[in-house]
């Protein structure tokens, strides 16, 4: 049985709730909002600037949901039950050893070139080459091998060897060849396209205003079987990186939609005649990531004192208001492979135990552990938004009751980001998402992300015991099987602790009373825009 059935079926119960408290029109402030008619400009608040809108080199979330459905036509997409569906590509034919897919021949580059199959080969040996450093690669092809163009629709992926989930593997969208073909693998993380992007999707870029503003508009060459053009007329992102001024914005109309509603606003919000709350299942996680290349994190000692020290469901209640969930590690709990396996419970005695065997005990009284006459203290980075910031602060002082000095350094979302990749911190508060259903830890910990240069194994963490099971977990068809080779694997992860799994968080959305039929669920926060509508009697 492939799990790509078995997954979804658990899935449709997530989904199926959330997308029942997304359907309906509302009325109020404005009048009857009357039938949907194309036209109107939607504002949507984000916490920080984007990165870059190119598929192969982007690796942030809000600008990955652009580029998936906004600016650029994956191959496939998501179904509202989590099932593939075509999109780029009308059709394949799936076996053991790969996939062949069939291209739709009405989608063109906003240039008016048609996309084709060498865009498709031409992007997938990007994503592979190391010089270009691409998540991509990391996130979805570690168990593809090869793409062979056979003719202009049609192209061929071979697989590493027969794996579960196969098709989740291609929840991307090609970048073209005929803009891009000259520009070096290592070069492309720096081109302009990643500014001023020529896509394929329901959406054209139009401009970005640096820290402030992204706007896109209505691609009225967009096919009509994949929804034909969007019913907006543009959609502007505002930078809005403090998190009461969009709220501020959100209740006064000045903003549309807020994607990230702090979880102490949540009262705020739901308490608003016109506006609604969301809250839906995420597919992000908290952690802290410990720089294993770096004293005094080479020692696993050390790194699991520090996650039995901090104490999760205190910081839940607190801050997150009931709405997250511990973590045991990175599958998670609506998975159909979520293992049985508890998060690292509490425990500041065991925590200090653990650091006294590793040499690190107070002796000279100040309520600091030392080694060799060396306090244990380090730096935790973390970005600007506030909630962050609040977490980082209690960790702060939840460490600081086993000895442990931590100083918390507060950082812009891009500059984090980039010392973050290049391993160039102590430690780092951080979040991350899945880029899709598919459970594949590789990015965040196999050997071979370690080894390479700004990698999504930003830890540094390589332990060929834990890459055996990875392994094994991808190539596992049996639900039952790869459910125990997963619970195997979070508990090497819980004993060398390369980084410490906090908790996986529910998202959280403000909706204003203008913007009609927006969606939101696991898939993304962007998943139905090109069907959002504005009433006419409520356009600026």
């Amino acid at each position: 049985m492939r799990l790509t059935s078995t997954g979804r079926a658990y899935l449709v119960a997530v989904l199926a709730l959330v997308l029942a408290a997304c359907g309906g029109d509302r009325t109020g402030a404005g009048g009857e909002i009357g039938d949907p008619a194309p036209g109107g400009t939607a504002i949507v608040a984000v916490t920080s600037d984007f990165q870059a809108f190119n598929p192969v080199t982007n690796t942030a979330i809000i600008t990955d949901e652009v580029n998936k459905f906004m600016l650029f036509t994956p191959l496939v997409q998501y179904g509202e039950n989590a099932e593939i569906v075509p999109y780029l590509a009308e059709s394949w034919d799936l076996d053991e050893q790969g996939v062949t897919f069939r291209l739709r021949d009405d989608v063109s580059w906003h240039d008016g070139q048609p996309v084709t199959a060498e865009d498709v080969k031409f992007t997938f040996d990007l994503a592979k080459n190391p010089e270009a450093a691409s998540l991509l690669e990391s996130a979805y092809l570690t168990m593809v091998r090869s793409a062979t163009v056979i003719d202009p629709r049609t192209i061929r992926f071979d697989f590493v060897a027969p794996h579960a989930q196969p098709l989740d593997a291609f929840w991307w969208a090609p970048v073209p060849r005929h803009v891009l073909q000259g520009v070096a693998p290592g070069e492309l993380a720096q081109h302009g396209f990643n500014r001023q992007p020529v896509g394929s999707g329901p959406f054209r870029f139009v401009s970005w205003d640096a820290g402030q503003a992204v706007t896109l508009e209505a691609n009225d060459q967009f096919p009509q079987a994949l929804g034909g053009r969007p019913m907006l007329e543009r959609v502007v992102f505002r930078v809005i990186p403090e998190s009461t001024t969009r709220l501020t914005e959100l209740l006064t109309g000045a903003i549309d939609v807020n994607y990230t509603v702090a979880p102490d606003e949540a009262q705020q919000v739901e308490g608003q005649r016109n506006v609604e709350l969301r809250n839906f299942a995420g597919r992000e996680f908290l952690y802290v990531g410990w720089n294993n290349e770096r004293e005094p994190f080479r020692d696993p000692r050390v790194r699991q004192a520090l996650g039995m020290a901090i104490d999760r469901q205190g910081l839940i209640n607190a801050l997150m208001f009931g709405y997250a969930e511990p973590a045991a590690g990175m599958v998670p709990t609506w998975s159909p492979l979520h293992p049985d396996v508890d998060a690292i419970g509490h425990d500041p005695a065991g925590a200090q135990r653990l650091l006294a065997e590793a040499g690190w005990r107070d002796t000279d009284g100040d309520g600091i552990v030392d080694r060799n006459g060396q306090p244990l203290r380090f730096t935790l980075m973390t970005s600007e938004n506030r909630l962050r910031q609040d977490i980082a602060t209690v960790l702060q002082q939840q460490l600081r009751r086993v000895g442990v000095e931590v100083q918390v350094r507060f950082m812009e979302f891009q500059t984090l980001l980039q010392q973050h990749r290049g391993r160039d911190y102590d430690a780092a508060l951080a979040g991350w998402t899945l880029d899709n259903f598919k459970v594949d830890p590789t990015p965040l910990f196999s050997c071979e992300q370690a080894r390479r240069e700004g990698s999504p194994n930003r830890a540094g963490y390589c332990n060929p015991e834990a890459d055996q099971l990875m392994m094994a977990g991808l190539r596992e068809t049996d639900a039952g099987s790869a459910r125990q080779t997963w619970a195997d694997f979070t508990r090497v992860l819980q004993r060398d602790q390369p980084i410490t799994f906090l908790f996986w968080t529910e998202d959280l959305a403000g909706i204003g009373p203008r913007v009609q039929q927006v969606e939101t669920d696991a898939r993304g926060r962007l998943v139905n825009v090109a069907q959002w509508w504005i009433p006419e009697n409520r356009r600026r």
